[in-house]
């Protein structure tokens, strides 16, 4: 996974929930492709959003607060924003089913109390995730986000909590072999 993401914002309010995110329709339980989960991100908010992002308008979703809260869907919404090309969700506070969710499906977030004051739709930003250093490179601005743990880094960099868990059962394995 990269470490520095560069990309144009999208902003969106305070309380997206994580049916703005993913709304309901496209819920299916025998699982969906990217192109339907594409279509999905936004779709009631902004229908031009998924095709807008995945001709590389937009790689960021910049949010203000609660971002993917008002209920306990799972991954859904994670892959929606995914699937049309998001690479990064920065927001004032998130929902804690959404943080969690994001960072065991290997999909970068960050808290970042003022970002929606600091960024507009449409500006390109510089992401360094591993300082949580955030530059606008219309205004110049440069903001500082909450860093994310070296385990939630190492999530991450596994390919999310499944591989990441895997990994450390081997390296556990290899150590009593050895022993």
């Amino acid at each position: 996974m990269s470490k520095q993401i560069r990309a144009n914002a999208y902003r969106v309010g305070d309380d997206v929930k994580a049916l703005d995110i993913m709304p309901t329709r496209f819920k299916s339980s025998t699982g969906l492709s990217d192109a339907e989960l594409a279509k999905a991100a936004f779709a009631d908010l902004d229908p031009s959003f998924s095709a807008k992002a995945l001709a590389g308008d937009f790689g960021i979703v910049v949010a203000g607060m609660n971002f993917g809260g008002g209920g306990k869907t799972v991954e859904g919404p994670v892959f929606a924003l995914r699937g049309a090309g998001v690479r990064l969700v920065i927001a004032e506070s998130f929902a804690r089913f959404f943080l969690r969710n994001a960072i065991n499906n290997a999909f970068p977030v960050l808290v970042c109390p003022g970002i929606t004051q600091a960024v507009q739709t449409g500006q390109a930003l510089d992401v360094d995730l591993v300082t949580a250093r955030i530059s606008n490179l219309a205004s110049g601005q440069v903001l500082t986000a909450t860093p994310l743990s070296a385990t939630a880094l190492q999530i991450l960099d596994a390919g999310g909590l499944v591989p990441y868990a895997r990994e450390k059962l081997a390296q556990r394995a290899r150590v009593r072999a050895s022993a």
